[in-house]
């Protein structure tokens, strides 16, 4: 069977991904329009250059790295959170784009803004990430999230957490995805050189995929809103003022079904310089139990990321530093 065999609608990615297929027809191949073919893998978009041109080969090679820390359903907020732990307001941003032109067209731009304040009581958090990426006008990769979270230390070891989540991401014909909860935050160890945190607590989660991508007979809802236990566990070691190594693990089961669950493990290595330049290199593993039988339950991701961050200090800390 060849890969712009109409047949092929029918097979799964993972199928698809065994003849050597880089795209799934969703219509007839003799009447394609741009925007109607489907990605069947995302790490196959340098697969499809590789008889062009060798850099355009590595060059998309890095693209899809840069990308693939956001393709994925659940959002780590720890480590963003970890990296600033000075007191005052903080403000990230990071991003990056990729435009070829000849033999292949290649175009990718991502973006991520992150604002937050650590105060003695009230650490609020605010990021958002958008990214897309195309080749030959076709495009392969399209996403989007906002997070909010707001901590409040009422206690030296103890604190509440609320948060809220929007998402939209088309390589896991994601058209939404609704997040919002609470939960308690426990300090299980302090130090000058290690930290760890341990939360749990209640999670709403609206999730609507998109109608077109999911095959007829599909066991899973097109649409569904579940009710969570998010856990997670999280601990930072700073080796010293530039380097450090965080790691965060989630673990979401269903209330009504605990065989219905989501796993999120992350670790990054995160270089600070005291320019404000920022590099972070690590490992991602989501794993869910139940998705939709076109999708792969575990997804690994290897990712990188370049940003520059600010903080404003407060009155207090500016005083103290002062001294």
């Amino acid at each position: 069977m060849r890969c712009d065999d109409t047949r092929a609608e029918n097979l799964s990615l993972k199928d698809l991904r065994r003849l050597g297929c880089t795209w799934r027809p969703r219509i007839a191949a003799d009447a394609l329009e741009v925007g109607q073919w489907q990605r069947v893998s995302q790490n196959n978009a340098a697969v499809a250059m590789v008889r062009t041109r060798p850099f355009i080969a590595i060059a998309a090679s890095f693209a899809v790295l840069a990308l693939s820390e956001h393709a994925v359903a659940q959002v780590n907020a720890e480590r963003l959170r970890s990296t600033f732990t000075d007191p005052g307001t903080y403000f990230q941003i990071d991003g990056s784009v990729s435009w070829l032109r000849g033999n292949v067209d290649f175009l990718e731009a991502r973006s991520s803004l992150s604002l937050g304040h650590n105060h003695r009581v009230h650490t609020p958090l605010l990021t958002f990430t958008a990214a897309y990426a195309e080749i030959n006008e076709d495009p392969y990769l399209s996403l989007a999230f906002g997070h909010a979270r707001w901590t409040a230390s009422w206690h030296p070891k103890v604190a509440s957490e609320v948060f809220v989540q929007a998402q939209y991401n088309a390589f896991l014909f994601l058209r939404l995805r609704l997040v919002g909860g609470g939960g308690v935050r426990f300090l299980l160890y302090e130090s000058e050189s290690f930290e760890a945190h341990a939360a749990s607590g209640y999670m709403v989660e609206r999730e609507i995929f998109q109608r077109s991508e999911i095959p007829d007979g599909e066991p899973h809802p097109i649409a569904s809103t579940n009710h969570r236990w998010t856990n997670y566990l999280t601990f930072s070691v700073r080796f010293d003022e530039t380097l450090s190594l965080d790691n965060t693990v989630y673990v979401q089961p269903r209330f009504d079904d605990f065989s219905d669950y989501r796993v999120l493990e992350e670790v990054a290595l995160t270089l600070k310089h005291r320019s404000g330049l920022l590099f972070s290199m690590g490992v991602s593993l989501r794993f869910d139990s139940d998705p939709p039988t076109v999708l792969e339950r575990l997804d690994v991701t290897l990712f990188t990321k370049l940003g520059v961050h600010l903080v404003r200090p407060t009155e207090q800390a500016a005083t103290d530093s002062r001294e």
